[in-house]
């Protein structure tokens, strides 16, 4: 015989343990890429477009790469189409490395011989992580201070 019983106050109490031990982490980057010929390389259907299965992403970590590849936790890379966001141009979105407040890097490598390099800096708190800026290659492409209208385009 098995007797199961459910009392609403443990819930209650196993909810607000939950909530209060919750973490918001805010670390993705999201931006076009085009080739100097403003060719939307993220469009599978263009010649050269880099295709999502094929970009590898790595978190420096202690000085050491890591690649981030886990399904099962989340999607690390996630390719936006125009008929998601109503853009009319592909964009990518980019899970950042969290590891440190200043400088944390990622890679990302598009195909074998080109990779480029991702560094940004976080505000945090007692139960939050927030991106405040993001550098691609040294150049600035989000800055929470200063949030443009479209997103940052990389030239390829």
């Amino acid at each position: 015989m098995l007797i199961v019983s459910c009392n609403s106050d443990d819930e209650k109490d196993n909810n607000t343990s939950a909530n209060h031990h919750a973490i918001i982490i805010q670390n993705i980057v999201e931006f076009r890429v085009s080739s100097n010929t403003n060719i939307d390389l993220l469009n599978p259907d263009n010649t050269n477009a880099f295709f999502l299965e094929d970009i590898k992403l790595y978190y420096e970590q202690n000085g050491v790469l890591k690649e981030i590849n886990n399904p099962i936790f989340g999607q690390y890379l996630t390719l936006v189409s125009p008929v998601e966001s109503g853009e009319e141009y592909y964009y990518i979105a980019v899970e950042l490395n969290t590891s440190n407040l200043e400088n944390a890097i990622t890679y990302i490598e598009w195909n074998s011989t080109d990779t480029d390099t991702i560094t940004a800096n976080y505000r945090s708190g007692q139960n939050f992580t927030f991106l405040t800026k993001a550098w691609y290659n040294g150049e600035l492409i989000f800055d929470e201070d200063n949030i443009p209208e479209a997103l940052p385009e990389i030239i390829k």
